[in-house]
């Protein structure tokens, strides 16, 4: 049973109210409905009884540090047409006139408040409370700390439970600040964060489940194929950084730089930069022995290439990307493998050769290398777990120095050691051949030189042998003349 007191003010207000000839609404219940910022909410009005006119009022309190004020306007009032009020979401809702239902559009953080379903002396009153998320940066970069929280834009008396869920619809770990807000730290991004993330709210009263979308954009470097690279002496070597920039959609301007180190603990030295605005590369200059290649527009991919390799060029090639908000970088590790004999040359019958192999760095975990004889012994082989190996060689024949990791070759280079015995083989035989041509060619020379002669010779004597023939046969017809004429005489 209420207080005297209370029953008496209770009696007064009705009296006065009667008095002025007004008849105050009844209220027929209240109910609480959540919405999220951004989205769009209904609510109800539970008035059951046939209604020809409905106004939807929205009332908002205000805490001030003495008292609590309210202010009321109408947010829509229906009576044969439909007309509009002046509260502030009044031209982002809407009447559904079946049920006279109030939808709600766009959601602000400050339509928080109160609002009623009003039809003559009848009234029925929803509490709207507003959720949200902090606003995110629209671009996050590699191995940056996502950080977002829970917004509660009206206290909510009522207990909520608040997961959270990442693109992969997989529950990650939140964490519950002193202020009773929810938050989510996340740390160690990477581009595969990137997609659609949700807060999920579960609560007492409708929707009862809620979940609040945000996008997560993440700018980063695709997963390197191999970040070490292996390249012998006098080959050519190319390095490949692969951003995910035309995935995002990204638009906007870049300075990037590629820059190398001989050693871990050595300074980056600039060998090269060039800048892309709006997704378009402008090439840099050309450098002696670097080759570059771009994919223009939009960029996608920088290659660079390095044409026969020195022992020095071994080190840490890193690429470096400048944006407004950050910069990203990642690096490539190139080692270099040589090899060589001492002494240099054939390998003369029961002497000894000594094969140098030499990785420029030893990776973090420990390879094998390994100097053996293609097709030869045990004996004839040698491993090490350091940058450098040694073998003597007493047999020629074909020798390899490999760089085996985990049972896996990642680099091999070969040296061909001669004998000695089968050099001058060789010398001999060529110039046996050389020597065969050159006599075989003398010899032709003079036959053809002989036989012209000959002709010669033989084309002489005929015709000393045609002239005295001819001679011959003037002499007899002379002869012969004076015999006839001493007959006739």
């Amino acid at each position: 049973m209420e207080p005297p007191t209370v029953l008496m003010c209770r009696i007064l207000a009705v009296l006065s109210v009667m008095k002025l000839g007004l008849k105050p609404p009844v209220a027929v219940g209240q109910t609480k409905v959540a919405g999220v910022v951004g989205q769009e909410v209904i609510l109800p009005c539970s008035l059951t009884r046939q209604m020809t006119s409905v106004t939807w009022k929205f009332q908002k309190r205000t805490h001030t540090t003495r008292r609590q004020e309210s202010q009321e306007d109408i947010v829509i009032k229906y009576h044969i047409n439909v007309f509009k009020g002046k509260a502030p979401m009044a031209n982002r809702s809407e009447l559904i006139t079946t049920n006279f239902s109030l939808k709600v559009q766009n959601l602000a953080p400050y339509d928080v408040g109160e609002y009623t379903c009003e039809s003559g002396h009848r009234g029925d009153t929803v509490q709207l409370v507003v959720f949200g998320v902090t606003e995110l940066t629209k671009y996050l970069l590699h191995d940056q700390v996502l950080f977002v929280s829970l917004q509660q834009y009206s206290p909510v008396q009522n207990k909520i439970t608040v997961t959270w869920w990442d693109n992969k619809d997989m529950e990650v770990t939140s964490e519950q600040s002193q202020t009773d807000q929810y938050s989510l730290h996340k740390s160690g991004l990477r581009i595969t964060d990137s997609g659609k993330w949700k807060c999920k709210i579960n609560l007492q009263f409708k929707p009862f489940d809620l979940d609040i979308p945000f996008d997560v954009i993440v700018i980063g470097f695709k997963e390197l194929e191999r970040k070490i690279l292996y390249a012998a002496v006098n080959t050519t070597v190319s390095f490949s950084y692969l951003l995910n920039l035309w995935e995002v959609k990204w638009t906007g301007s870049l300075k990037a730089h590629l820059d190398w180190k001989a050693k871990a603990d050595d300074n980056y030295r600039e060998i090269m930069n060039f800048s892309i605005t709006n997704q378009e590369l402008t090439s840099p200059k050309q450098i002696k022995r670097f080759g570059f290649q771009g994919v223009e527009k939009p960029f996608k991919q920088l290659n660079v290439t390095l044409s026969k390799v020195l022992f020095e060029d071994a080190g840490w090639y890193q690429f470096r990307v400048t944006f407004d908000f950050g910069h990203l970088k990642t690096a490539i590790h190139l080692v270099v493998m040589t090899v060589s004999a001492t002494p240099t040359g054939p390998l003369s019958k029961g002497a000894e050769v000594t094969l140098h192999c030499q990785l420029s760095a030893l990776p973090l975990q420990k390879g094998l290398l390994i100097w053996h004889r293609v097709n030869g012994t045990k004996e004839e082989s040698k491993q090490v777990i350091h940058r450098e190996v040694e073998v003597k060689a007493r047999t020629a024949g074909l020798w390899r120095c490999s760089f085996v990791l985990e049972n896996k070759t990642l680099i091999s280079v070969d040296y061909m050691l001669e004998e000695a015995a089968e050099w001058i083989m060789y010398a001999l035989t060529v110039a046996i051949t050389v020597a065969s041509v050159a006599l075989l060619l003398f010899v032709s020379l003079c036959t053809f030189i002989c036989t012209a002669w000959q002709r010669r010779k033989r084309r002489a004597e005929r015709m000393v042998r045609v002239r005295q023939d001819l001679l011959q046969n003037r002499t007899c017809q002379c002869q012969h003349r004076l015999r006839i004429d001493y007959f006739e005489a």
